[in-house]
């Protein structure tokens, strides 16, 4: 048995190829995501205003989003309007990642935004996409590098949402590429 091979237990193997959508209910059901409606312009705006702007738990409430709109609003735009699935993340909240390697990492979820779940295109982004995979591919252990390690308390808070069982983290300082100018790529890690 090989996991790549057509008809794996755990296939599809390619995102595009997965269905996300009973996930997608179940956090917008439980309260744990919501649509936003902002276009382009609202959130340049919002970051004109205020230069630090994150769309999170103290800027959430003055944006255009199925938690500040009437409900019949939302039901009107969902039809009318291209929109994103965005993920709640609770206020000033510390969240403790425990990674096999650094040890625990706590991050206040003040430093955590409310992160786009479902792209307005329909697409989920990879921090959605890549909890279900790793949940649903039956992954006890996530090795990926330290630059996703910031990334670590949403994932752990995307998890509890679901109800699922937390992988184990390991996080990888980043391998630079041997000219020393940046680092190494999966690409150039081929050709080597």
């Amino acid at each position: 048995w090989a996991p790549w091979i057509e008809g794996s237990p755990n296939g599809p193997y390619r995102q595009s190829e997965r269905d996300y959508s009973k996930e997608i209910k179940h956090l917008l059901d439980s309260g744990n995501a919501y649509y936003a409606f902002d276009t382009e312009a609202d959130l340049a705006n919002a970051r004109k205003d205020n230069p630090h702007f994150a769309y999170d738990a103290k800027s959430r409430d003055k944006m255009k989003n199925s938690l500040t709109l009437p409900k019949e609003e939302v039901e009107s735009l969902l039809k009318t309007s291209p929109y994103v699935i965005r993920f709640k993340v609770p206020a000033d909240t510390n969240i403790t990642v425990t990674d096999i390697i650094r040890g625990e990492v706590t991050i206040n979820t003040n430093q955590v935004d409310d992160k786009v779940l479902v792209k307005s295109n329909g697409v989920p982004t990879y921090h959605m996409a890549n909890v279900c995979d790793d949940h649903n591919m039956g992954t006890t252990h996530v090795i990926r590098g330290e630059e996703w390690l910031p990334s670590s308390p949403l994932h752990k808070l995307l998890y509890e949402a679901f109800g699922w069982d937390i992988p184990q983290f390991a996080h990888l300082p980043i391998i630079l590429n041997p000219d020393g100018r940046g680092k190494l790529s999966k690409r150039k890690a081929l050709s080597l």
